[in-house]
This record gives C-alpha cells, sequence and structure tokens, in this order.
C-alpha cells in the first residue's frame, strides 16, 4: 500500500477499529447544525443485478480507493488544488469547530498560498473529471470481463444445447428408422418362416407322392415277376 493512498484513506476515510469504512472524513463533531451537512456515512449504492434482478449492497473498497486515488496522484494539479486543502481541512477535524469554521479557517491557509475559491471549486472539479474517467475504464473493463466470463460461456452454452438438441433429433429419427428396420426384419423373418413351411410341406408332399409313385411301380414290377413268366 503506497504512501500516497494511505495519506488520500486518511484524507478522505475514517475507518473504524475493524478497518471498515465509519464515515467520511471532515464530519462535524461539533453537534452544531451545518448549512450542507457532510454525510455521516459513506454512500451505499444498490445496484440491480442483470442476471438475477436482486438487490446488490455495493461496499467501499481498498482496492478500488487505490484505483482511485492513483488517478488521483497521476493527475495531481500544482500549486495549492483542492487536495491541499482537502488535507488541511482534514487536519482541523480534532478541533472542537463547526463545519462553516473549519472550511473557512482551512481556506485562509489556502488564500495565503494563493488559492481562491474559483481555484478550489475547478480543481476539485478536475478530480471529479479524473475519476469519472476511471469509471469509465472500469466500465470497460467490467465489459470485457463479462464477454470472458459470462457471455462467451453464454455463447458455449447455446453451442452445446444445440448440438444436444441436434444430436437428439438424430437419435429420433435413427430410432424411427431402426423401428422401421426391425419391422422389416420381423417381416422379413416371418415370411421366412412361412417359406420354409411352405417348402418343407413342399418337399413332404413331393416325396409322399414319389415314395408312393415308387412303390405302386415295385410292386407292379414284382407282379409282373409272381404272374407272368416268359
Amino acid at each position: 500500500m503506497s504512501d500516497f493512498f494511505k495519506k488520500m484513506k486518511s484524507v478522505f476515510v475514517v475507518t473504524s477499529e475493524e478497518g471498515e469504512p465509519e464515515k467520511l472524513s471532515n464530519e462535524s463533531d461539533s453537534g452544531k447544525q451545518n448549512d450542507n451537512p457532510e454525510p455521516t456515512n459513506p454512500p451505499t449504492t444498490i445496484s440491480t443485478s442483470q442476471y438475477t434482478g436482486e438487490k446488490v449492497i455495493g461496499k467501499q473498497s481498498d482496492q478500488f480507493y487505490e484505483i482511485l486515488f492513483g488517478a488521483m496522484e497521476r493527475n495531481n494539479q500544482s500549486g495549492f488544488d483542492y487536495i491541499e486543502f482537502k488535507k488541511a481541512l482534514t487536519g482541523l477535524d480534532s478541533l472542537p469547530m463547526d463545519e462553516k469554521t473549519k472550511f473557512l479557517s482551512a481556506y485562509a491557509g489556502a488564500s495565503a498560498s494563493g488559492a481562491t475559491a474559483t481555484s478550489l471549486i475547478n480543481s476539485a472539479s478536475v478530480y471529479i473529471e479524473v475519476l469519472s474517467t476511471e469509471s469509465d475504464k472500469f466500465k470497460t473493463a467490467v465489459e470485457d470481463q463479462r464477454n470472458k466470463q459470462i457471455t462467451n460461456r453464454e455463447n458455449e452454452i447455446n453451442q452445446l444445447n444445440n448440438l444436444i438438441s441436434g444430436k437428439k433429433a438424430q437419435m429420433t429419427k435413427l430410432q424411427a428408422e431402426i423401428d422401421e428396420h426391425n419391422k422389416m426384419l420381423s417381416t422379413l423373418q416371418s415370411d421366412i418362416d412361412t417359406s420354409r413351411q411352405k417348402i418343407d410341406l413342399t418337399i413332404a408332399d413331393f416325396n409322399t407322392t414319389y415314395d408312393g409313385l415308387v412303390q405302386k411301380i415295385r410292386s407292379d414290377i414284382d407282379r409282373i415277376k409272381t404272374y407272368i413268366t416268359n
């Protein structure tokens, strides 16, 4: 964790003993009413999952703080800019003064360094633009990861489902063909059995007829031999 990150986190975020963001730095502890009070707790963004439709509650992350603070460090403006003003403002947190007094006191030091209210606002706006650029980069990276980890796999699932459907259709077609072939086999086997029976019956009829005729002829031969002599 870089020194700049530690400094920036100490300026913008106050953490609890467990290390979780507890409140934004520069919160007024004096109990006095502020005209424009700063949020007493870190903003919580509630998103809706585009996959399940369920609510997703985000929390502040050191990982993303480091990325965003790093972008601010790379674009740190020369002179007494918004970051220096924020540091001066945070340095007054331990003093018993209301928020307005803290801002005026910090601004007094900023003025001595040549800063004006306009320059501080413009400087802060530059950092918002820097963070907006990082947000766009993050969205692009998320979309790339979505394509790699989800969309591409969803496409693979669709392809596999199409393959499975196609093979099931082929199996159905093949099963129908197999059933038809089995019917043909049954028909052919039945025809064979019928033909065998016919052939067996024909052979039996022929043999019976043949044997009967030959027997009669042989019987006549025997009688000729018996009854007729030369």
